[in-house]
């Protein structure tokens, strides 16, 4: 689609929200619908491509486990390279970020990038997997569909020119749309979303991601049939003693899934050693996952057939006991080779194996108590999800929505929490989070962090400061710093590189030696000892920890490491201040500020959950208010009220948010957002309420 044509259908779907006269929370819901319909057909459209591909390499896409069992052993053994072949050079020249399991990639986006997401990587990531998995790679479906569809949202929402806040929430639709197509399972596809992409439970966020789960699930719905994603035998928790087991289970598989994460990263750390291009390593990796297939036919692919004869309870102990950790190597290398697929199906896949191996044993043990094994797998999908992911929630609606089985939801709830709390207390980092901490991003204390990580020193540098050419004579200097209140001054060369800086104290030195004072340049004055400066591309948790290395308030900002040239400075308050300004304005403390273009109507009062007798209150502006700047109204001195934002009609009528500046002119129609306590609030709208 052109440019031309991008903007015409932009600016048509805005003029008839304009004229219909709908509401944000209205144009969301539409927009999160439409991401959700996408993001369905976008499912079903995944799966056909792993069906054809499956049918050119294998001759079906039926019942995958007999078909590969009956396949002559060189098409076992090749099959996998050949798919390595196809995906190594395309992941390596055209999208690197399609390799692996794809959801830290899709958190990453919503945490440092906006929600941000290159449009091709959503038909890369397509094809990508749909080889992978073809071709035999043990991988799953669901971490490519989750980015495929977050890709969807986020192509949309940047597209429709949304809000960074609204793009976020476009991107989590569109994972949960993936999630719930491909499941049939609406509910896990929101609290996917919601545990794992977001964190956020925000009603304002939930309603948007609801919608679109419906709306993909009507579309998988009316293509792949009403019907569970497991068809299992209808099992139910036989007695109360058999609650002991299950806790049992819980416990062991929160040990398993973190054995299962540190084996899947060693494994991509020691491919990373291998001294081959990816593209020459993927091929041969790959080869390994053939020599399996020959000998394990259970590891082709996604592998739900083989999850389905063992909630079944058709699959003797000591396969049951060899395919764990088989099934362990067999994904992880198929990652570390630079496969593209997920992780969810893997984690299902041995969570079914080890709760079927687990019931069997407990039912020779105590054949009494324990009936059947079969229920033990199923329990033991949602443990073992619940474990890799640490998302509990999501690990026990995916499998009580999968198999349609309401009686074993007490062991699914029960068990999740436990495997999710051991693998957390064993290793912090869930399947996910880990590929993300690895890169330096830690998501792990929540969006606080993610403000100081996003956030880079240009967006906050101050360019007015003093900046003293270093052959400056002390005399002019000293002038320079009698007519400036300033803490630190700048000293550059003649090409504008920094040379260092001083403070008023280092001044002070050189006047009690009068004799020296006279041949004293500003070079000179500038101490021996390092003098730190800032890039500006880099973030402002990178700057806060050079000032508490270096112990200083204010950092120079040099364009690059290479050229060092002086383009400004920034201040530990100044950072200070943008992290508690996005704190209250990303509503953090319990209220979701809407943002960008919002309803003509003036926004209604709200509060938040703040300390004991604070509130946040929408104040109009008042006559005596209007044609004022906040400094010249002293507001928060003289009252005790800090403006947190101020609300405003735009040219068209449409309302923006406007953080505010001390010499910000106050307009008739705007509205302030203001935070203080209850009565200090109520005493503020009173006193100009009285002014004219």
């Amino acid at each position: 689609m052109s440019d031309r044509l991008k903007l015409a259908t932009h600016d048509l779907f805005h003029s008839i929200i304009d004229k219909l006269r709908l509401s944000e929370n209205t144009v969301i819901l539409i927009i999160a619908s439409i991401v959700g319909l996408i993001g369905g057909f976008g499912a079903v459209g995944f799966r056909s491509l792993i069906e054809l591909v499956q049918t050119i390499a294998i001759g079906g896409h039926g019942n995958i486990l007999e078909i590969v069992v009956a396949l002559p052993w060189y098409k076992k053994l090749f099959i996998p390279s050949i798919g390595g072949l196809i995906v190594g050079p395309l992941i390596y020249f055209l999208g690197k970020e399609t390799k692996g399991h794809g959801v830290p990639e899709v958190m990453e986006a919503v945490a440092l990038q906006g929600g941000k997401i290159r449009s091709r990587v959503m038909f890369l990531k397509t094809f990508v997997s749909a080889v992978t998995i073809g071709t035999g790679g043990s991988v799953g479906r669901e971490g490519p569909i989750v980015q495929i569809g977050s890709s969807l949202g986020s192509t949309f929402g940047q597209w429709l020119k949304v809000s960074q806040e609204r793009l976020k929430v476009l991107v989590a639709c569109g994972a949960a749309a993936g999630i719930a197509a491909t499941f049939n399972a609406p509910i896990a596809g929101v609290m996917f979303s919601v545990e794992i992409i977001l964190g956020n439970y925000a009603i304002t966020t939930l309603v948007p991601l609801i919608m679109s789960s419906v709306m993909a699930t009507i579309v998988g719905r009316w293509y792949f049939g009403d019907i569970p994603a497991f068809e299992i035998p209808y099992y139910v928790l036989g007695n109360a003693w058999e609650m002991g087991p299950y806790i049992i289970l819980g416990l062991l598989a929160g040990v398993v899934a973190v054995g299962f994460v540190k084996l899947l990263y060693s494994l991509e750390d020691f491919a990373d050693k291998i001294p081959l291009k990816d593209f020459i390593k993927t091929p041969l990796i790959l080869s390994l996952i053939g020599i399996m297939i020959l000998y394990f036919p259970y590891v082709y692919g996604v592998g739900y057939d083989t999850i389905t004869s063992v909630l079944k309870g058709e699959m003797v102990w000591y396969m049951l006991l060899l395919l764990i950790p088989i099934k362990m190597l067999a994904t992880s290398i198929t990652l570390a080779a630079g496969g593209s697929g997920g992780i969810f199906a893997p984690s299902l896949f041995l969570g079914a194996v080890f709760g079927g191996l687990f019931g069997s044993l407990m039912n020779f043990l105590f054949p009494d108590v324990v009936i059947s094994s079969g229920a033990y797998a199923v329990v033991g999908m949602s443990a073992m999800v619940a474990g890799t992911t640490h998302a509990p929630i999501t690990a026990f609606l995916v499998i009580f929505e999968m198999t349609g089985n309401y009686k074993l939801i007490l062991p699914l709830m029960l068990c999740s929490i436990l495997a999710s709390f051991v693998a957390s207390v064993i290793k912090k980092d869930s399947i996910y989070t880990m590929k993300l901490t690895r890169r330096g991003v830690d998501l792990s204390q929540g969006m606080e962090v993610s403000i100081m990580q996003t956030t880079k020193v240009r967006d906050v540098m101050n360019r007015n400061m003093v900046v003293l050419d270093e052959s400056m004579g002390f005399n002019d200097l000293l002038q320079k710093v009698i007519n400036s209140n300033e803490a630190y001054y700048y000293v550059k060369d003649g090409e504008g590189k920094y040379q260092g800086s001083f403070n008023v104290h280092d001044v002070k030195e050189v006047l009690s030696e009068q004799s020296l004072a006279g041949l004293v340049v500003a070079k000179d004055i500038v101490p021996i000892s390092v003098s730190p400066s800032i890039e500006r591309d880099a973030t402002l948790a990178q700057c806060m920890r050079k000032f508490s290395i270096y112990e200083m308030e204010e950092l120079p900002v040099v364009d690059n490491e290479n050229n060092n040239k002086l383009i400004g400075k920034i201040g530990r308050r100044d950072i200070i201040n943008v992290y508690n300004r996005e704190i209250l304005r990303q509503g953090s403390l319990g209220l979701k500020f809407i943002q960008g273009k919002l309803s003509e109507k003036p926004p209604t009062q709200n509060f938040i959950d703040l300390p004991s007798g604070c509130e946040i209150n929408v104040i109009p502006v008042t006559e005596a208010m209007q044609g004022h700047t906040l400094q010249e109204l002293d507001i928060r001195h003289s009252y005790e009220v800090t403006v947190v934002a101020i609300n405003r009609s735009g040219e068209r009528g449409e309302r923006e948010v406007i953080i505010p500046a001390p010499d910000e002119v106050l307009r008739k129609g705007d509205m302030l957002v203001v935070l203080g306590e209850g009565d200090v609030l109520k005493h503020f709208k009173e006193v100009f309420s009285k002014v004219k």
